[in-house]
């Protein structure tokens, strides 16, 4: 018996099925396409905004820090000076200021670089610089504490460091130091322990010297010079209170008191002692 295959054709509706499909995925590419094409701009579009946003805050920032540090808009016009003074002038500190190179407002000027040269005058020992808003700088000061002329060219503060300074300017009464240049703060030391023993006893030191041999000679303002010596000078300044009531001081040029016990006397046009 013979069997007979039988080929069944395709049906039309096939093909029409894989056509569709190839369309579909001819318009899902053509899609993404777009997709692709609009999130690209939609990226290129944020840079840019974001790019102009910087443009602009950094124009804006220029500008503002333009202004703000323009001389010409808000400048300092108004100077308070406070401080107890006897030798720094408010002329001596507008002198300072009108040293700058241009007139400076308040966002733009510099008050470390005004302190450091108002310091910089030989009589001001301290400054302190301060702004406010909007014009208005304010200006303290302390003076040089001088306690003493040294060497008969210049002035002694209290900490014992030297200024140069008119000398005609301060009192007569300040009192006179000579000592060597590496012996200042050794020559006040022992002033101030001598000064404040004498003023107990209503003494007065017109001028002190220790010489390179640290001997000490005082002179009071009575016209006595003492002659100290280089040790137990305390101890030979209480000698002297002690025993000067008895002597006539009117008389006396000078008491040599480097003895371990008593002290000789110069008198006034006489060369005895």
């Amino acid at each position: 018996m013979m069997t007979t295959a039988t080929v069944t054709p395709l049906p039309d509706t096939l093909d029409d099925n894989i056509y569709a499909l190839t369309e579909l995925e001819i318009q899902a590419d053509e899609s993404c396409v777009e997709e692709l094409a609009s999130s690209r701009l939609q990226r290129g579009l944020g840079l840019f905004f974001f790019f102009m946003v910087i443009v602009f805050f950094s124009w804006m920032f220029s500008s503002m820090e333009a202004y703000l540090t323009d001389a010409s808009k808000m400048p300092m016009s108004a100077l308070i000076i406070q401080g107890e003074r006897h030798y720094v002038s408010d002329d001596d500190i507008r002198g300072v200021l009108l040293q700058k190179p241009a007139i400076e407002n308040y966002f733009s000027v510099n008050v470390d670089d005004i302190q450091r040269k108002i310091e910089s005058l030989p009589w001001v020992y301290h400054a302190s610089v301060r702004k406010s808003w909007p014009d208005l700088l304010r200006v303290y000061i302390q003076e040089q504490p001088v306690v003493a002329v040294w060497n008969d060219t210049q002035l002694l503060n209290a900490d014992g460091i030297v200024f140069d300074a008119q000398i005609n300017s301060v009192s007569k009464s300040l009192v006179k130091l000579y000592s060597p240049g590496d012996r200042i703060e050794q020559t006040l030391s022992k002033y101030n322990q001598f000064n404040g023993l004498l003023q107990l006893n209503e003494y007065k030191i017109v001028s002190m010297t220790l010489n390179l041999r640290n001997a000490i000679t005082v002179v009071l303002s009575n016209g006595i010079m003492l002659r100290l010596g280089r040790e137990d000078a305390i101890s030979r300044i209480q000698r002297y209170i002690d025993y000067v009531a008895v002597l006539d001081k009117d008389k006396i040029a000078y008491i040599d008191l480097r003895y371990d016990t008593g002290f000789s006397v110069g008198w006034k046009n006489d060369n005895k002692e």
